[in-house]
């Protein structure tokens, strides 16, 4: 029970903070005796405490392999850098909030792309480790309970541009969403984005803003990104101005994927003609990847070409469901389904009606080509493709 000279700030962390999360604070004993001292009585009294000096390996034995750790590391001292590393490889699960004494924006930016979740300062202040554990916890990658009801992620990607990989991508969603499912589109095409213009949506913030949001990223800075169609599918916009393909940071996608997925019951990505480090990450770790192709030499060729390399990087075959796009029902064409599937040593998994006409006038206005044409063999394609992904990909089943 709390004493009458409780302030509100202690009975807000009474209350606020989660018991079940396991609190690890490692640091050299001149830093962690005073903690300690004030931790008796307080919230910290169930908190871990590992002495070790800056230079030596982590206690590893004395950190569980769930819940938060601050650990005291000094980044002029390569040994003591060297923790953040060993961190990593033996807890994964483990969230890492790193304790220095010094922290300029350039250090912190440079810990943040080693993967700590955040930075308090030394000396410790009981207060700012609190803030600072409520805030990693509301951003923390999900644990293997939760990640079993991450959306799946569905990632529309082209080897070669124009071959309508947009609009099979916001059609797709569209059809998901008709279904009674929460879905968001990423545009990640940073460099040649249309998602948001072919919808007709003037995108006020974009995923700029959600990728430099960094360890403030939560739900409320998602809601204020996002761009809402009235197909019932959230946009988060690819960025107004052109941007080095090389210029996304790793970490800072996979937190924005992380929510996202949190939040939504399906995730639709549409990806560059470009293949950079981060967007090779992203894709080994999407649920299916729906390489849309034309029945040309050039669009089979290459669409091969990173295919192989998908598979040399461990990608699992099985995940790629090509789409053969703009397809005309004529009784003799050079290149058939066969051919496709020939040349890309895979099954087509679906075809989408050639419609050029009528899918451009839909998108000059900002609408998807169902509102302008009443019975489009497009659409029919669409909706058989979207109940063959729901079917197998059931939302909240995805590990």
């Amino acid at each position: 029970m709390m004493g009458k000279d409780t302030s509100i700030f202690e009975l807000d962390k009474e209350l606020a903070l989660p018991t079940s999360v396991p609190l690890t604070i490692v640091a050299a004993r001149h830093q962690i005796e005073p903690l300690r001292a004030a931790a008796a009585s307080g919230w910290l009294a169930e908190a871990s405490f590992l002495e070790c000096a800056i230079d030596e390996a982590l206690p590893l034995e004395g950190i569980p392999h769930t819940g938060v750790a601050v650990v005291e590391v000094n980044p002029g001292v390569s040994r003591s850098m060297d923790r953040i590393k060993q961190f990593h490889l033996e807890r994964p699960d483990v969230t890492l909030v790193v304790a220095i004494a010094e922290a300029d924006v350039r250090t912190v930016r440079m810990l943040v792309r080693e993967g700590v979740a955040d930075v308090v300062a030394l000396p410790f202040s009981a207060e700012e480790i609190f803030e600072t554990l409520v805030a990693v916890m509301e951003t923390a990658p999900a644990t293997a309970e939760q990640r079993t009801r991450l959306a799946p992620v569905f990632a529309l990607m082209r080897a070669t541009g124009g071959v309508g990989a947009t609009s099979i991508a916001t059609h797709l969603a569209a059809a998901i969403a008709a279904e009674g499912h929460r879905v968001c589109v990423i545009d990640l095409d940073i460099q040649s984005g249309r998602v948001a213009e072919v919808l007709g949506l003037s995108a006020r913030r974009n995923l700029t803003d959600l990728l430099e949001a960094g360890l403030r990223l939560d739900d409320a800075v998602l809601r204020s990104v996002v761009a809402h169609h009235d197909s019932g599918v959230d946009i988060v916009a690819a960025p107004a101005e052109i941007v080095p393909i090389e210029a996304i940071e790793e970490p800072a996608l996979a937190r924005l994927l992380q929510l996202v997925r949190q939040d939504y019951d399906y995730v639709v990505i549409d990806f560059p003609a470009n293949l950079a480090n981060w967007s090779l990450s992203v894709l080994s770790h999407a649920d299916a990847i729906l390489p849309v192709v034309e029945q040309s030499l050039g669009s089979l060729r290459q669409t091969r070409r990173v295919l192989d390399l998908l598979a040399g990087l461990g990608l699992d075959p099985r995940l790629v469901m090509p789409v053969v796009n703009r397809v005309e029902k004529r009784l003799f064409k050079s290149i058939g389904i066969g051919d496709v599937e020939h040349a890309l040593g895979r099954s087509v998994t679906a075809t989408v009606a050639s419609e050029p006409q009528a899918l451009t006038a839909a998108q000059d206005q900002g609408l998807l080509i169902g509102s302008t044409k009443s019975k489009s063999a497009f659409s029919s394609d669409i909706r058989r493709l979207a109940e063959l992904v729901l079917a197998r990909y059931p939302a909240g089943g995805t590990q």
